[in-house]
């Protein structure tokens, strides 16, 4: 029976060496702090609140879902981003040819530098959108719109560097 036990642990234990293990970060946090310098804006049309709603969501983000600390100099992760899209298009018409939603589509390029390993340097662009009716006046739905984008590419580009998706 003593033979048996043994034979049996010794089965489970080389049965389970060989499953693969799975984990919900795929990506490492890259050192200590993180930094973000200005971001620039050269869409056609320019929100003057853009860049820094995109800056303030990500420090938020970077600061209270990972171990990294702010910095002003350069952080072991470091950002830099240009908004390079702002435009507002019609969706969806209806049988008399108005048109009954716009979109407001905002891309955003970052260029990430892991000054740690280098590893997962990238410069690569981020494109979100949230469609609105166009009964609605854009001046008056505009900030919610540029929030709700903001946090959906802050989202992504957090993605990209820690959860690496």
């Amino acid at each position: 029976m003593r033979n048996f036990l043994i034979i049996l642990i010794v089965l489970l234990v080389s049965a389970c060496a060989g499953i693969p293990s799975y984990s919900f970060r795929g990506g490492e946090i890259p050192g200590k702090t993180f930094s973000i310098e200005s971001f620039s804006n050269s869409a056609s049309i320019v929100n003057p609140n853009l860049s820094i709603s995109l800056q303030d969501a990500m420090q938020k983000r970077f600061t209270n879902e990972s171990n990294l600390k702010y910095t002003d100099g350069i952080g072991d992760a470091h950002f830099i981003g240009i908004i390079t899209k702002y435009t507002i298009t019609p969706v969806q018409g209806t049988g008399s040819e108005t048109v009954a939603l716009n979109r407001l589509t905002i891309s955003f390029k970052v260029t990430y530098a892991n000054s740690v390993s280098g590893e997962q340097d990238f410069d690569k662009t981020f494109t979100s959108y949230d469609d609105f009716e166009s009964t609605e006046d854009f001046n008056s739905k505009e900030e919610d719109l540029v929030e709700s984008i903001s946090e959906k590419l802050v989202a992504l580009v957090y993605n990209q560097v820690l959860v690496d998706w």
